[in-house]
């Protein structure tokens, strides 16, 4: 089973690439995921990109001028991509895979289409969707045709897909999966999935000097959710958070309002979707969590590495906080395991003893008022 990663611990598995080729916002639409109002099947743009790290250089293409087996034709790659956009649709409107249609999915099925090699986990009505290729191969051609990618020696193949109409107050929301093989593996050995808010525009008070104090400012929030395993498109319930997390606080430094949002992330968000089991009030009976103080004494401790807690980073931006500059920027990355720092780990705990909540999307209203208990869904 292929390791779900961080971009950078995937880099370091792959190595620098010293032979790629590159596609750029090839464009298409589809029914894909949700809108900006957590509207499904709604047709959108979409804008795809890839990349394809090589295990071997260019050797007989660049010596003989010729597109030869040493790469790849861009132009065959482009196409192959699109195409498998509109199998991938044809397929979901259909019998064979009667699902919505999951931008995770997405990623997955472009790359078994162009490689032929199962990721996992896997999408839905994955082995009815390979049975459904090679009939419809067969049938139209009289032969199975092959993935572009299948014979080709692979060590890193990444997939980006862009909503640019899917964020209210960003610029898009995409999904990246990259998926690392080795030499001698038929499939990728790890992969990793990153979701993306880009350039979310959110006015709040912030700022140590006393001009500052006096009115809200644009703030230019990014969130990035690394080691993302989920199928589900949440990502209208995340910017709800992060953007009335944002608005609503009063920090004087970005600093302090990256990690407010990443506890927000944490506990209204990852740990509601989480299965990992964890203590309640109105549930004293389940195992005691590792991390929890009592836990060390208890037999029916239990660990939560083996679920994939997503790590998240935070970019904050202030365009207009310095005259002669772009803007200053802090970036905080944290990981949402309660094993690996001590602010996850506190957030999981406020969680044990108060209870799971989760925020309803969309919530009218503030949502420290709902924090707080003051306001309805």
């Amino acid at each position: 089973m292929p390791s779900l990663l961080t971009p950078h611990a995937l880099t370091l598995l792959t190595g620098d690439p010293h032979t790629q080729i590159s596609v750029s916002n090839l464009q298409t639409t589809l029914p894909l995921a949700t809108d900006a109002w957590g509207r499904p099947s709604i047709p959108q743009p979409l804008l795809l990109s890839s990349r394809i790290s090589l295990q071997h250089p260019f050797s007989s293409a660049s010596s003989s001028d010729t597109v030869s087996p040493s790469t790849i034709h861009y132009g065959t790659l482009s196409k192959a991509i699109l195409a498998a956009c509109t199998e991938f649709r044809d397929l979901c409107a259909d019998d064979v895979c009667p699902v919505p249609m999951h931008l995770r999915a997405l990623v997955q099925f472009v790359h078994f289409y162009l490689t032929g090699r199962d990721t996992l986990p896997s999408f839905p009505c994955q082995e009815k969707v390979v049975e459904s290729l090679s009939s419809r191969d067969t049938a139209q051609k009289g032969i199975s045709i092959e993935p572009l990618l299948k014979n080709v020696a692979i060590r890193l193949f990444e997939l980006e897909i862009l909503l640019p109409k899917a964020s209210l107050l960003g610029s898009g929301v995409s999904l990246k999966g990259s998926f690392g093989y080795e030499v001698g593996n038929e499939g990728p050995s790890a992969y990793s999935m990153v979701l993306r808010l880009r350039e979310l525009r959110v006015p709040t008070l912030v700022g140590v000097n006393p001009n500052e104090r006096l009115a809200k400012q644009m703030v230019y929030v990014g969130v990035e959710m690394q080691r993302w395993d989920w199928m589900v498109d949440e990502y209208c319930a995340l910017e709800e958070v992060v953007v009335k997390s944002t608005e609503e606080s009063s920090f004087q430094t970005l600093e302090a309002l990256a990690q407010h949002l990443i506890t927000r992330i944490i506990q209204y968000i990852l740990i509601p979707h989480s299965s990992f089991k964890y203590p309640t009030p109105s549930s004293s009976d389940l195992p005691l969590p590792s991390y929890l103080p009592s836990a060390s004494s208890s037999s029916q401790s239990t660990s939560s590495k083996p679920h994939k807690h997503p790590r998240i980073k935070i970019s904050l931006s202030k365009p207009t906080a310095v005259m002669f500059a772009d803007a200053p920027t802090v970036d905080m990355m944290l990981d949402s395991d309660p094993e690996s720092n001590e602010v996850a780990r506190s957030v999981w705990e406020k969680v044990a003893k108060e209870g799971v909540r989760r925020v309803p999307f969309p919530l009218n209203g503030r949502l420290d008022e709902w924090v707080e208990g003051k306001a309805e869904a």
